[in-house]
């Protein structure tokens, strides 16, 4: 498999074939000391990609953004001049490795710093499809996929995935033939975390 080490940890990319997308989906195992022993987190990401060295390029890629923001959310920061030094170093071994750098790759890296996802643009978003709620169930399902994130470290342009996956699954589930109640909105972090 591939591997990489950044900032003491130990990133294991383990791509797989996504049947319903037809594409690559980017996982990592991330692995890291804890005084005597190991901890570790297994991550998939929303990402889809159409070949499998994009699929790991973006998930070393997306590996390497979690471990930035679980240093930042513990206070383990690196002097900035460091930090930027280890990420030219891993980038270029990361192009040497891989011989070019993929469209997908370069997409991710931008749609990482996507602006956040507001409580207005998601009511629209939800809207379009014909989901319907009320104005709390709305803001409950709004607090869980914040929540996710955070908890998850997803980027804002995979939350808008997650969004746009439950749009495309509501719609899939409306039958023409009869009417039919409104789709569920998900309201929980397990209800955001089932949607692929």
């Amino acid at each position: 498999m591939w591997s990489k080490l950044y900032r003491n940890h130990f990133l294991m990319a383990f791509p797989s074939f996504d049947t319903t997308t037809n594409a690559w989906a980017p996982q990592v195992d991330i692995s890291w000391c804890t005084g005597s022993s190991r901890d570790s987190e297994f991550v998939r990401f929303t990402t889809r990609t159409a070949t499998e060295a994009e699929a790991v390029s973006c998930g070393l890629d997306k590996g390497m953004a979690w471990i930035d923001q679980r240093l930042e959310d513990k206070g383990n920061r690196q002097p900035a001049v460091e930090k930027r030094g280890a990420e030219v170093i891993d980038a270029l071994q990361s192009l040497k490795q891989s011989g070019r750098q993929s469209a997908e790759f370069q997409l991710t890296r931008t749609s990482s710093q996507a602006k956040p996802l507001t409580f207005d643009q998601f009511k629209l978003d939800m809207a379009k499809p014909g989901l319907t709620g009320s104005e709390q169930s709305l803001r409950k399902s709004y607090t869980a996929l914040v929540k996710l994130r955070k908890t998850s470290h997803y980027s804002w342009a995979e939350i808008r995935d997650k969004v746009q996956q439950s749009q495309r699954f509501s719609a899939a589930i409306r039958r023409p033939v009869r009417k039919v109640k409104a789709a569920h909105i998900p309201l929980t972090q397990q209800d955001w975390r089932r949607i692929v």
